[in-house]
C-alpha cells in the first residue's frame, strides 16, 4: 500500500530577493534561481525517464521548464531530508558555477574569496518543511514550523554593496588578510574598479556610446554575492554549462536607459483565498490545478499589448516572472531604433486599455478562483526596487480592500503616491468618463470640482450627496456605447449612484455566494459592535469617488 504522508516544503527569502533589484536584468535573476531552486527539488523527488517524478510531486506541475516554477511544493511520501539536501546542492553548484567562471574568464586577478563564497553558500536560504497524513494537515504544519525560524545571517565587515547597503562588495580580494597598517583603503578601491570594469567589459564588451555618457554612474555600481549571482545567471556565456533553459530577453539595455526619461507600468497579482480553494481539493484535483495555473503563466508571458502599426515597436512589456498565479511584469515602450521610425511614449491610459482587457485572459485557465493586482504607474526617476516595494503594497490593499480587484497606484518622484482599487468588473467606468462641457476625457474638471469640494470638507460628515451627485455629473451609462462591460455590472454600478444611497444594495459588498466584489469590499470591515458603521462607510463611499477623479486625472487623460 503507497505511502499515505505528505510532505509540504518551501524555502524564504523570496519577496526580499527579488526586490533587492536595480535593474532589469536583475528581476529576471532573481526569479530564475527561484524557480531553479524549486525545480531542483522536483526533479529529486523522482526518476523523470520512469515517470515515477509526475506521480510523486502533486504540485507543481512538471511542464518541462524552469522558470515559473512556484516555490511551494506538496510531495508523495516522506521526502523532508532530500528536498533540504537538494535546494543545497542546487544553489552550491549555481553559487560556485559562477565564481568558477569569473575566475577563469577574469584569470589577471589574484583571488582570496571563496571563504565568503561558502558563507553565502551555506546561509543563503531558509528552509522549511512538514509532514502529514493529508496534503491540507502538511500545509499546516508547514505554517506552523514556518512561525519558528531558524537561520544564520552573515555579519559583514568592511564596504557595503552599493544595492542592498547592508552585504559586503564582492571583489577578488574581499577576504584577503593583511595587517592595519599594510591595508590601504584606497588601493582597494582601485582593484574593485579594475574587477568591475573588466567583469563588465567581459559580459558584454566595449561600452557604447549612449551608456558612455554614463559611463562614472556604471562603474560605481558594485555587487554583492548573491546580487552578483543574479547578474551572472542572466548571461548565456555564464549559464550555458548548467543544462537549463534561461530564458533571456533580447534586450535589458533599452528599459534601463529608457525609464530615465520614461514613465513605466508596473505590476504584480496574485491569485485569492488560495490555500482555501486548494484545502477542498483531493490530490488529482490538486495536480490538474497546478497544470491549469503553471500553463497560464507560460502562456502570459507571451500575452503582452501589441502595437498593430507596422513602422512602431511591437513589444509593449515584459512578464518578469509568472509563477502560476504569482506573477510580476513591467509594461513600457521600447525606443526608436532609427531616426526614421516614430515612436510615441507609453501613456498611463494605453496601461489602463490593457488592464482592463487582463481580466479576460485570466479565466482562461478555467479554474473558480480570482485574482488581485497592483498596478504602480511609476515615474522616471523613482528606484526600482522602491517601485517592487510599491507593486506589493498595492498588491497587499487590493486583496484588503476585498480581493477581485485591482489596486491603481500613481508613484511620484518625490516618493508621494496617490491610490483608487476598484473590484474588476466594475473597472470600465474609467471609460465613460464626459465632460458636460466639451464631452471630452480629459478629467480636469471633475479633478478641479473635487480639489475645490475637498478643500471645503464637502466630502466628510456623515453623507455622501455630494460625491454621488458629482459622479453623476461626469458619468452616464450612455457613454459606454462602445466598451468591455458586462451589462449586468454595467446597470448593478449605475444603479449604485442614480438613486438615494441604499447601503444594502448589491454592487457595495462582497457577494462570495454569487462570486461577485462590490466596491466596498468585505462588509464585516465596516461593522461595530454588529451593525454597519454608517460613517465610516459614508468615508469609504466619498473617498472612493474622489480618489477615482485624482486618479483618472493622472491615469487617463494623457497629460
Amino acid at each position: 500500500m503507497p505511502d499515505a504522508r505528505y510532505t509540504a516544503v518551501t524555502f524564504a527569502p523570496v519577496q526580499g530577493f527579488i526586490e533587492k533589484s536595480r535593474k532589469l536584468r536583475d528581476l529576471y535573476g532573481s526569479s530564475f534561481i527561484l524557480s531553479y531552486l524549486s525545480h531542483a527539488i522536483c526533479l529529486q523527488a523522482g526518476d523523470t525517464v520512469s515517470g515515477a517524478l509526475r506521480d510523486r510531486v502533486i504540485s507543481p506541475a512538471i511542464l518541462n521548464l524552469t522558470q515559473g516554477t512556484p516555490n511551494y511544493l506538496i510531495i508523495r511520501g516522506e521526502f523532508q531530508t532530500e528536498a533540504k539536501a537538494a535546494l543545497d546542492t542546487a544553489w552550491k553548484r549555481l553559487a560556485n558555477h559562477c565564481r568558477c567562471w569569473i575566475e577563469a574568464e577574469l584569470n589577471e586577478f589574484e583571488y582570496h574569496w571563496k571563504r565568503d563564497w561558502n558563507l553565502w553558500i551555506d546561509h543563503a536560504w531558509e528552509f522549511f518543511s512538514a509532514t502529514g497524513e493529508s496534503i491540507d494537515q502538511a500545509c499546516q504544519n508547514l505554517g506552523a514550523v514556518k512561525q519558528s525560524r531558524d537561520w544564520t545571517g552573515i555579519n559583514w565587515t568592511g564596504e557595503s554593496s552599493t544595492l542592498s547597503g547592508a552585504d559586503g562588495i564582492a571583489w577578488p580580494g574581499m577576504n584577503r588578510i593583511v595587517s592595519a597598517k599594510e591595508r590601504s583603503l584606497k588601493s582597494d578601491e582601485v582593484e574593485i574598479k579594475e574587477f568591475y570594469d573588466a567583469l563588465r567589459q567581459k559580459l558584454e564588451g566595449s561600452i557604447g556610446k549612449i551608456e558612455k555618457e554614463n559611463e562614472a554612474e556604471i562603474r560605481q555600481e558594485y555587487l554583492s554575492i548573491p546580487e552578483l549571482i543574479k547578474r551572472l545567471t542572466t548571461y548565456e556565456q555564464v549559464t550555458a554549462d548548467l543544462q537549463v533553459k534561461v530564458e533571456i530577453p533580447e534586450s535589458f539595455k533599452t528599459l534601463n536607459r529608457y525609464e530615465e526619461d520614461s514613465w513605466t507600468g508596473w505590476f504584480k497579482g496574485d491569485g485569492d483565498r488560495m490555500g482555501k480553494y486548494l484545502s477542498g481539493l483531493n490530490e488529482q484535483e490538486r495536480h490538474a490545478f497546478s497544470r491549469a495555473i503553471m500553463n497560464w503563466g507560460k502562456d502570459f508571458k507571451k500575452w503582452l499589448p501589441k502595437k498593430k502599426d507596422a513602422k512602431a515597436i511591437d513589444r509593449e512589456g515584459r512578464v518578469i516572472y509568472a509563477g502560476g498565479d504569482d506573477f510580476l511584469g513591467v509594461l513600457y515602450r521600447e525606443p526608436p531604433r532609427s531616426a526614421e521610425t516614430t515612436q510615441k511614449e507609453l501613456t498611463a491610459s494605453e496601461c489602463v486599455d490593457w488592464l482592463q482587457q487582463f481580466p479576460q485572459f485570466w479565466q482562461q485557465h478555467r479554474q473558480p478562483i480570482t485574482v488581485s493586482v497592483g498596478f504602480v504607474w511609476a515615474a522616471p526617476k523613482v528606484p526600482q526596487r522602491d517601485v517592487l516595494q510599491h507593486c506589493n503594497e498595492a498588491e497587499s490593499h487590493a486583496k484588503k480592500s476585498g480581493r477581485d480587484r485591482i489596486a491603481l497606484r500613481v508613484l511620484f518622484n518625490s516618493g508621494t503616491y496617490l491610490e483608487w482599487t476598484c473590484p474588476w468588473r466594475f473597472l470600465p467606468v474609467l471609460q465613460d468618463y464626459r465632460d458636460p462641457q466639451d464631452g471630452k476625457q480629459d478629467w480636469v474638471h471633475f479633478y478641479n470640482d473635487v480639489a475645490v469640494l475637498d478643500s471645503r470638507h464637502a466630502f466628510r460628515g456623515d453623507q455622501v450627496e455630494v460625491a454621488i451627485a458629482l459622479l453623476n455629473v461626469y458619468f452616464d451609462r450612455e457613454h459606454s456605447t462602445d466598451s468591455i462591460w458586462q451589462e449586468s455590472d454595467r446597470q448593478e454600478f449605475y444603479s449604485l449612484f442614480n438613486q438615494s444611497f441604499d447601503v444594502e444594495q448589491n454592487g457595495w459588498w462582497n457577494h462570495d455566494d454569487e462570486k461577485k466584489a462590490g466596491i466596498l469590499g468585505d462588509r464585516n470591515l465596516f461593522l461595530k459592535d454588529g451593525n454597519l458603521d454608517l460613517k465610516k462607510v459614508h468615508q469609504a463611499v466619498n473617498d472612493w469617488i474622489s480618489n477615482l477623479a485624482k486618479l483618472g486625472f493622472h491615469l487617463c487623460s494623457n497629460i
